[in-house]
């Protein structure tokens, strides 16, 4: 065992990675203050973040806050910025609305000693230590299209109804499925892409305007979570379950109505609860300056991952469906 732990310490040094101490060696002597600022507050997968964050803050001895805007804003994600920093809060970790608007506050932060750690939608670069990504792009960005197409025409005509024009995330998910179909599915085209602001009922607006607007379309690809709820709430007040299929991304709990109903056959994701305590164990290892841009690191019982140039893949995709949707609850 002692042989086989030094050839992989080896391994790893041999790639340029250095590598993180285990979940025992990790320095909890000092109680430290983390921030964890979502998009807005309310919304089911940031709550399901929050939830894992708060176990495992327990464990690593940090006196854990969640706070936010109540819509999605980037100013206001800037004002809850400038409020702890005031307060000199030890790390503040976020997922953003804004990557640039976000940035001069956050660098300001970092200039004062405090940690940043963005996760689930990235930041500029510079204002951050480290960006714990969802999945890798285009592996998501191909469930993503899965999600629909397997069930619609390859000449399909379909809708893209996203969360806000500038969301980090959904558009590098976006420019990921646009890829991945134009390979794959070269005949199938996308009408429209409608926003409907992280807001469920927005997004049922917007999923109501698109449908009514757009007769053909036989899919929407909703990569947000309130936005896949808002389309699949749509395409039942239209009575149009079985004509049109949704997919995109939401927590369980929120869709499990519209699986149920066939209105959404699959939906990607991750664990969003094992997210938030992965935030919080790179919170702490950041704070403790026990990991680097290039390393390689253990989460407690969530593993071991790897840090390359500041970026940490979670996960790859999990996809809800009819069969397995009850096995999760968050």
């Amino acid at each position: 065992m002692r042989n086989s732990k030094k050839a992989a310490l080896l391994v790893a040094a041999m790639l340029g990675f250095s590598v993180g101490a285990h979940a025992a060696d990790i320095d909890t002597s000092k109680r430290i203050h983390v921030a964890m600022v979502p998009k807005l507050i309310g919304l089911s997968v940031f709550k399901a973040n929050e939830k894992g964050a708060i176990e495992a803050a327990k464990k690593l001895n940090i006196n854990f806050l969640y706070t936010g805007p109540v819509t999605a804003s980037a100013q206001g994600q800037v004002d809850v910025f400038n409020s702890l920093i005031a307060r000199r809060f030890n790390v503040i970790t976020t997922t953003s609305n804004n990557p640039t608007e976000l940035a001069p506050a956050l660098r300001r932060a970092m200039k004062m000693g405090i940690k940043v750690v963005s996760y689930d939608s990235d930041v500029a670069p510079d204002a951050r230590d480290f960006f714990i990504q969802n999945t890798a792009y285009p592996a998501f960005g191909k469930a993503l299209v899965d999600s629909v197409a397997k069930y619609i025409k390859p000449d399909a005509k379909i809708a893209i109804l996203s969360s806000t024009p500038d969301a980090t995330i959904q558009n590098a998910w976006i420019d990921a499925l646009k890829t991945y179909m134009a390979a794959t599915y070269p005949k199938m085209t996308i009408v429209t892409t409608q926003y409907g602001q992280s807001s469920p009922s927005q997004s049922l607006t917007a999923g109501l305007n698109i449908l009514q607007a757009n007769p053909g379309v036989t899919g929407i690809i909703a990569p947000d979570g309130a936005a896949e709820v808002g389309a699949a709430a749509a395409v039942q007040k239209l009575g149009l379950t079985g004509k049109v299929i949704v997919g995109g991304c939401s927590d369980p709990d929120s869709i499990r109505q519209y699986v149920k109903a066939g209105v959404i056959k699959e939906s990607p994701l991750w664990d969003e609860v094992k997210e938030g305590e992965l935030v919080m164990y790179v919170a702490r290892l950041a704070y403790n300056n026990a990991i680097q841009k290039n390393s390689t690191f253990t989460a407690g019982d969530l593993g071991t991952f790897t840090a390359k140039d500041g970026v940490i893949i979670f996960s790859t995709p999990l996809i809800f469906n009819a069969s397995n949707i009850d096995k999760y609850h968050f």
